[in-house]
């Protein structure tokens, strides 16, 4: 590695920055409470130190929660707000990259792909990786720069570069042949090309006829018990289910009290007395108002408008104001508003406004909440002491419940996003009580019912699924039946396509459309199935049934217009790449799921939050 220690001698640029996406501290995790852990182990795998193991390779607690906490500060720079479904969402994309990168790196290590000291500059000064890309010390006006990158590059300073080097060596460029590897399987033939060129540019003129839902009696495509009973015996298998677990629960929403809209209401009226005296309306505006479009700058300027194009409340004190005139306190959806009226015209035969307005939104105050969380603690203790019902009923709540819960959920039928509702039904015993929980909306205290053993759910259950799927089965067989019947009566007669639409109103028809492939006909939509068919078919055919997403159509290709060699051989470079970007997905994502399929992998997030 002489050439890489040259380069670090040399360094004076500091990136260490760029190593925020490698080392982050667990700020987050931790096996669920309470639990015997020798009861959870699953196949000798001690869920205490390895949260997944993958083809025999074990991974961390600790290192699977720093990959979460990567995404959870990557929403959070977002600007998206933290809660359970950010942690939900979090937690799986984590899983997800990690089980593709141990797959992907182990099938390096199988093939024995490594990188040599050459390789990794070559990549370093050609192909750097998207996160060096994308630091903002290598950029201009958000564009990557090239000569920013390759002096810094060129002039290092200590060791910063050594973290970056090892990435590269170690799996980058590792990667990077692995999947030249897998690209060399992908091949594009000139019929590729031209049939790409051909659905993006060439004109097709079809009649056809779409056979739909519509065209079915009820009778023809609804499944009797029978056949549902049928479809579930021999489905079984699809609707097993691990162990599942039912709570009640009570809840107190986090709302504003009567105490906190009259506080707002005081306020708003204070500030339309303090204008109506003479203060600066705009001052008061950008000191008071909530409204998000005003940011502190605007003085509340809602510029010219018409009407709906406010709320109903507002637009009507708007229009009904003189020029001039500081409208008083009025209450919308949004909270009060103090509406400034400072023109008015008429424009093309519609009122206008011009106004700025004051925003005071009603938000629950501390002390409500506080009060909130008092009474669900009170409720909590006395359930623990004296039973959740008879707390229920003494305190007079109404209950909630969510049945039949599933261990890897994290949300709550009525309160939403909620997975320590969850982790407490799975961590508890029947008639246990939980401690106070809560999310953004809510604070809830749970007691858990009912412990359902794995099994297979009951017909009863899923029904409706059966139903629906059997359904659109029968519907498509029917189409199919009915669309053949309308081919074999055309093909015996000397009627057009075009001739048994006149005939017949109730056909769902298109008559001499002209589209590309791409954009698919009226009705019919876009099919693999029609595309397929029009792309082998000549003028004059008749093609079908066609398979569509909504039934069967039938088809006469009436006409293709020219296809332009100078504008494909301009296009065919361009065509080329799609193509391959496109392939080089599907090709990966297949072999990623052929991983996937054959991999022995060991789960236990289930046991973490």
């Amino acid at each position: 590695m002489a050439l890489m220690t040259s380069m670090r001698e040399k360094m004076h640029v500091v990136l260490w920055a760029l190593l925020a996406m490698f080392i982050l501290s667990m700020t987050m995790g931790g096996l669920v409470g309470g639990a015997n852990v020798l009861d959870i182990l699953a196949g000798n795998v001690d869920p205490r130190t390895i949260m997944a193991r993958i083809n025999g390779q074990d991974i961390s607690p600790d290192y699977f929660n720093q990959l979460v906490n990567q995404q959870i500060e990557q929403a959070r720079a977002n600007g998206q707000k933290i809660n359970d479904f950010q942690i939900q969402r979090a937690r799986n994309t984590a899983w997800d990259n990690m089980l593709q990168d141990v797959l992907v790196s182990q099938e390096v290590d199988r093939l024995d792909i490594t990188a040599s000291d050459e390789e990794v500059m070559y990549h370093l000064e050609n192909n750097p990786p998207p996160f060096l890309q994308q630091n903002p010390n290598f950029q201009t006006e958000g564009a990557f720069d090239w000569d920013k990158y390759r002096t810094a590059l060129a002039n290092p300073q200590g060791s910063e570069w050594l973290p970056i080097e090892s990435f590269m060596k170690n799996t980058y460029v590792p990667n990077f042949k692995l999947q030249k590897l897998l690209d060399e399987s992908i091949i594009i033939t000139h019929r590729d090309l031209k049939n790409e060129f051909i659905k993006r540019n060439v004109n097709f003129t079809i009649s056809g006829i779409h056979v739909t839902s519509a065209k079915v009696p009820a009778e023809e495509s609804e499944p009797n018990e029978g056949e549902l009973r049928a479809d579930y015996e021999k489905s079984k298998d699809d609707f097993k289910h691990d162990e599942l677990r039912s709570v009640t629960y009570v809840s107190w929403k986090k709302e504003p009290s009567k105490e906190d809209s009259t506080s707002v209401e005081k306020l708003a009226t204070a500030l339309y007395e303090r204008a109506q005296e003479g203060e600066d309306f705009a001052t008061l505006a950008n000191e008071y108002s909530v409204d998000p479009g005003n940011s502190g700058t605007k003085g509340g300027d809602l510029g010219w408008f018409g009407k709906d194009r406010m709320v109903k409340s507002f637009e009507k004190a708007a229009f009904a104001a003189n020029k001039g005139e500081i409208i008083e306190p009025i209450k919308s959806n949004f909270g009060y508003h103090i509406i400034y009226v400072r023109d008015k015209k008429t424009e093309n035969g519609e009122d206008q406004v011009l106004a700025s307005h004051i925003l005071l939104k009603i938000e629950i105050s501390p002390t409500t909440l506080a009060n909130l969380k008092r009474d669900a603690t009170l409720f909590s203790y006395d359930a623990q002491d004296n039973g959740f019902a008879s707390a229920v009923e003494s305190h007079g709540l109404v209950t909630g419940n969510h049945e039949k819960m599933n261990e890897a959920g994290f949300s709550i039928r009525g309160l939403g996003g909620l997975r320590a509702g969850v982790r407490f039904a799975f961590n508890g015993k029947i008639n246990d009580v939980s401690d106070i929980m809560e999310n953004d909306q809510y604070f809830a205290v749970f007691t858990l019912d009912e412990v359902i053993e794995p099994g297979i759910k009951p017909y009863e259950e899923v029904e409706s699924q059966l139903k629906s799927s059997l359904k659109k089965t029968k519907v498509m067989a029917a189409t199919l039946d009915q669309a053949n019947k309308l081919l074999i009566k055309i093909s015996a007669s000397d009627l057009k396509l075009d001739e048994v639409i006149d005939e017949d109103s109730e056909l769902d028809g298109v008559k001499n459309e002209s589209k590309q492939l791409v954009q698919g006909f009226t009705s019919i939509g876009r099919s693999h199935y029609v595309t397929g068919a029009l792309l082998a078919a000549e003028p004059g055919e008749i093609l079908g049934p066609l398979e569509t997403s909504r039934g069967h159509a039938i088809i006469e290709l009436k006409e293709i217009s020219a296809f332009d060699s100078t504008e494909y051989e301009a296009q065919k470079e361009t065509l080329r790449k799609t193509i391959f970007n496109r392939k080089q997905n599907q090709y990966f994502q297949a072999w990623l799921d052929d991983l996937k399929t054959n991999a022995e992998i060991i789960d236990n997030r289930k046991f973490y939050f």
